[in-house]
């Protein structure tokens, strides 16, 4: 079996995220976020993408969403559309 070496950049997401306080499927969803942010470190994506993505619960992925939020890895911020019903929300990466 070869070896690679891996370069401390690449690393560098994976170490962050090993220190990220919550489930694994926390984390699971912290790299996804990570992954798909924007250069201002924010992200627009419905919880029902994310549950479909990860093969989880709805549920599940909020109650990790707020997880994030209350310990300070992201922020989130509701949206509203001009009719005044409720979009997507936006997250931000801290």
């Amino acid at each position: 079996m070869k070896i690679t070496k891996i370069s401390e950049k690449k690393l560098a997401k994976y170490k962050l995220c090993g220190r990220v306080n919550s489930t694994a499927t926390g984390k699971l969803l912290y790299l996804m976020l990570d992954e798909i942010v924007d250069r201002n470190n924010e992200i627009i994506v419905p919880q029902r993408k994310i549950s479909e993505t990860l093969r989880v619960p709805k549920s599940t992925v909020s109650r990790n969403l707020r997880r994030l939020r209350d310990d300070g890895y992201i922020e989130i911020r509701a949206r509203y559309r001009d009719e005044g019903g409720r979009d997507a929300n936006k997250y931000v990466m801290k």
